[in-house]
Formats: C-alpha cells, sequence, structure tokens
C-alpha cells in the first residue's frame, strides 16, 4: 500500500477476501474483463498463477503504454479540429448571415445535391451500423468474437489478441497433461456465456461427430490456423506446452507491432480530417464572393 497508494483500497479488499478463503481471481474480479479473469483462474486452479500474472501484467502494460501514444498522437489534431468546429460556429453564426445578404449569391446545384447525398448516406450508415450492432449484440460470446474478426482495419488486432489469449491459456492445460478431451470438459465447468466454455462446447460436439479438427479450426477466425500443425505433430504433452508457449509469446510480438502500426495510422487521418475541414470552410466563403464578383463585371 505504500508504493502504490493510489490501489490501497483494492488492495485492501483483495486480502480481506482471500483472507476469508476466497481464491485469488474471484478477489480480483470486479476489475478484470471476463477474458482475463477466466484466464486468471485456469492458472490459479493448475498452479502457473505466477505465469499467467506475468503475461497479464505485459499485456496490460502494452495496452496503457498504446493509451498513452495514442493520447499523444492525439492531442495536437485534437487541438486543431476543436478550433476548426469552433471556427465554424463563428462562421455560422457571424458570416454566414451577411454572406446570405447578398441577393446575388446562391449556392450551385451540385453543392446541394452533394450535401443532400452525404447526409444521407450518412443517416442510412448510422442506422444500418445501429442495427447491425443491436444483431451483434444478441449473439453468444463466441459469433461476437468471430464477427469482429472479419471487421477491416482492426480485424487483424482482434484475430491476434484471441490467438495470444487461447494458446496462452491453452499452453497452460497442457503443460499440466490435460488431453483435448479433458480441456473441453474443464471450459464446460465456465459460466454459458464465456468465450471459452461456447468454444469448448463446439470442440466437444466436433468430437462426438467425428468431424476433422482441421476444418474446426479454419471456421473459428479467432484460433490461429498453426494449431493444427502443432497437435498433428505428435509431441508429448510437455513439448506441446513449450511450442504453444512460445506461439503465444509471437502471438504477443505480433499484436505489439500491429498496434503500433494502427497508431501511427491514427495521427495522419486527424490531420487529413482537419485539412478536409478547413478546404471547406475556406470555399463556403469564396465561392459566394467570386460568384458575386463575376456578376457585378
Amino acid at each position: 500500500m505504500t508504493m502504490m497508494p493510489k490501489q490501497a483500497l483494492v488492495i485492501a479488499y483483495v486480502e480481506k477476501q482471500l483472507e476469508r478463503g476466497v481464491s485469488f481471481a474471484d478477489a480480483m474480479r470486479p476489475w478484470l474483463t471476463a477474458d482475463l479473469y477466466y484466464q486468471l483462474q485456469l492458472a490459479e486452479h493448475h498452479g502457473e498463477l505466477t505465469v499467467a500474472l506475468g503475461e497479464m501484467s505485459k499485456y496490460l502494460a502494452l495496452c496503457e503504454k498504446e493509451r498513452q501514444k495514442l493520447r499523444a498522437l492525439a492531442q495536437y489534431p485534437l487541438l486543431l479540429l476543436g478550433m476548426l468546429v469552433g471556427l465554424g460556429v463563428v462562421m455560422r453564426l457571424y458570416i454566414y448571415p451577411e454572406l446570405s445578404g447578398w441577393q446575388t449569391w446562391h449556392l450551385p446545384v451540385w453543392v446541394d445535391s452533394l450535401k443532400a447525398a452525404l447526409l444521407g448516406a450518412g443517416g442510412a450508415g448510422l442506422i444500418v451500423g445501429l442495427l447491425r450492432y443491436l444483431a451483434w449484440r444478441k449473439q453468444p460470446r463466441l459469433a461476437q468474437v468471430n464477427y469482429l474478426c472479419y471487421l477491416p482495419i482492426v480485424g487483424r488486432l482482434v484475430r491476434l489478441y484471441f490467438g495470444y489469449y487461447l494458446t496462452s491459456n491453452l499452453a497452460i492445460l497442457i503443460r499440466r497433461g490435460l488431453s483435448l478431451k479433458e480441456i473441453c470438459a474443464l471450459f464446460n465447468e465456465f459460466e454459458p456465456a464465456s468465450l471459452l466454455y461456447q468454444l469448448g462446447n463446439q470442440l466437444a460436439k466436433q468430437g462426438q461427430s467425428g468431424a476433422d479438427l482441421n476444418d474446426f479450426v479454419r471456421r473459428q477466425p479467432c484460433l490461429p490456423n498453426e494449431l493444427v500443425s502443432f497437435i498433428g505433430r505428435g509431441l508429448t504433452n510437455e513439448r506441446l506446452g513449450e511450442e504453444f508457449t512460445l506461439f503465444a509469446r509471437l502471438q504477443f510480438e505480433r499484436l505489439q507491432r500491429q498496434t503500433e502500426s494502427l497508431i501511427v495510422m491514427f495521427q495522419p487521418v486527424l490531420f487529413l480530417i482537419v485539412a478536409l475541414g478547413i478546404l471547406g470552410m475556406y470555399l463556403s466563403i469564396l465561392l459566394p464572393i467570386y460568384q458575386s464578383i463575376t456578376v457585378v463585371k
């Protein structure tokens, strides 16, 4: 508590829960996402709590680092965007009324058509997006994750994260000697709304039907395709667990690189939006002036 005074209340709460005999994962659950909670629970039950905490700390440190970097990159463009919005309000209140008083000026027909088209496309996009979001919310957790994997730009990021998350969990269980059937049975002990429960349930049904494991992995975008090659090599559980651990670290490194590349793209996009806004304001002022000058001539 002396080293982390801001977390004093959290530490005190966790200590009380541990004194009451509550598991560490359950004591930490109010501050963990569902995925991190089950990862911590699996590690605690199988004696690899220290390893799991190390992996979680690396992931959370990466999130915080990228969040700070994103905030730093966005400060200047967002400041310009705010100034642009303020300038637009001033122009709307003071400059546009003056321009509208010029009887000889009117907007070109193509400008009105473009504005109507943009407003219509934006409204339709918002409605479609809202309907898709509501439909997505009603889907099971596994279906939600697989849908996110197909999204443009962020889809690869989602696949890398869940590839890292699932393989790191499997590495813990395989190193403890659990077979695929036992892993599915363990996942079935979780809450039905959790990702691991739904994935284990689907995998168990796949095994009962005698279907090919390779086909199952290909139908689940959140599962890396490399999993089949690892399992089909006939390695011992200890060796297979090591392979999964190394692959999870590789996925984490790819996740880090992909996150950084997306963040680097974020600032130019904001600058482009600001530039287009400035251009639109200049045109909204210069067009009526130019048209009035032409009429006078």
